[in-house]
């Protein structure tokens, strides 16, 4: 069926969330992600490449991994549009979720 998600490959992609968003950022990225758009870009290139070493995306999931990451992260940190951090995760859930119902 199209719409279906595999337990295990979303357990595999939330676990990279979590480790590519929490685990490899520094403090340092944390505060400077919002000043420095290089900064940002650092944050989600270590951010995705969690994903391609444990869950291998195709590219074009890894294109809208990175894009949607920078976007509301840019978002988040630099423009305060996104306030709360359970948005900000929210919405990345969210894509991660899109991703492996249309099988991208």
């Amino acid at each position: 069926m199209l719409f279906t998600i595999n337990l295990t490959a979303l357990l595999v992609w939330l676990a990279c969330h979590f480790v590519g968003d929490f685990a490899f950022q520094s403090a340092w990225m944390s505060i400077e992600k919002g000043k420095n758009w290089d900064v940002l870009f650092y944050h989600c290139a270590t951010y995705t490449a969690v994903f391609i070493l444990f869950a291998h995306p195709s590219y074009l999931a890894t294109a809208i991994l990175f894009g949607t990451h920078f976007v509301v992260d840019a978002l988040k940190a630099r423009y305060k549009v996104i306030g709360p951090i359970w948005l900000d995760q929210l919405l990345h859930i969210v894509t991660i979720v899109l991703i492996l119902l249309l099988h991208l």
